[in-house]
């Protein structure tokens, strides 16, 4: 699946999701490509610079509301 900011549209993640439901946290070993910036913990669209998402070792939290999904 692929994971775009919800501010600009701009491409973040390609993302292997297992499962139904809502993305709450990318896993990173799920992460086939990443495109996103990271300051410190906080993870960042490369493009417009809007915080998706926190650093938390094994997976990005994702800041909800601040993406969009499609399959």
């Amino acid at each position: 699946m692929k994971i775009k900011c919800a501010k600009c549209g701009t491409l973040l993640f390609v993302y292997l999701k297992v499962g139904e439901g809502r993305l709450w946290h990318c896993w990173r070993k799920r992460i086939i490509e990443d495109y996103t910036v990271r300051t410190g913990d906080d993870v960042k669209c490369p493009k417009c610079g809007a915080i998706v998402g926190l650093e938390k070792g094994a997976f990005i939290n994702i800041k909800q509301k601040s993406i969009v999904v499609e399959k």
